[in-house]
């Protein structure tokens, strides 16, 4: 019997050791959980551009800093994702007022790169359909230079077609409070409602 002592004890070490690893991840985890830390690192900084709203003010990004925005690159005209993505950008929207944190807190942002269609009357027209409020969803266009100049900030390509249409890149991008770029989602179908509302109150805490 003496001689499984040793034994015994070794075990008992081995246990309280990973039960006090365990113990620790637990405690890190919630703690992260508790505070509202995301685990969502700075991709990069998106330098500052101009442009304009559809009420025809000017429109500056970093005079919009202090909230987080979700910014998509649509043309009203698009046949396909841009549609459903503004649609789903709309439950956000609702989504958001319900919380209490639409238009203070976070902002959505959608940018036309289609200035020959996309006057300031057709993206009201356009923003009507889904029901947006100018409170807090910002619907851009500018001068094409404005408009190139936004879209090399995001690394968004969209090349017009002999038929007037675009293919263009088909990403929405999640900005924090401080200019810098957090996250990127797909458009439409890829685009998950849940995550992305999660995402932005999460950022709203920082």
């Amino acid at each position: 019997m003496e001689q499984k002592q040793p034994q015994v004890s070794k075990m008992y070490w081995v246990i309280m050791s990973v039960l006090v690893l365990i113990i620790v991840a637990g405690t890190a985890f919630g703690y992260g959980k508790w505070w509202g830390q995301p685990d969502i690192p700075v991709i990069k900084a998106i330098d500052d551009f101009d442009m304009q709203e559809v009420t025809g003010q000017p429109y500056q990004f970093s005079q919009h800093n202090g909230k987080v925005r979700l910014v998509s690159f649509i043309f009203t005209r698009c046949p396909d994702v841009c549609p459903p993505t503004t649609q789903i950008m709309s439950e956000i929207q609702d989504e958001l007022k319900n919380e209490g944190l639409f238009g203070t807190d976070v902002e959505l942002v959608t940018i036309s790169f289609d200035p020959e269609n996309d006057t300031p009357e057709a993206l009201k027209e356009y923003a009507a359909k889904f029901n947006a409020d100018f409170s807090g969803w910002q619907y851009l266009t500018g001068t094409p230079d404005q408009i190139k100049e936004a879209l090399a900030r995001f690394g968004v390509g969209a090349l017009k077609q002999e038929n007037g249409l675009y293919i263009h890149t088909m990403k929405t991008f999640l900005v924090d409070k401080n200019q810098n770029l957090r996250k990127m989602y797909g458009m439409a179908g890829d685009m998950d409602t849940e995550e992305i509302l999660a995402d932005m109150k999460a950022l709203a805490k920082e």
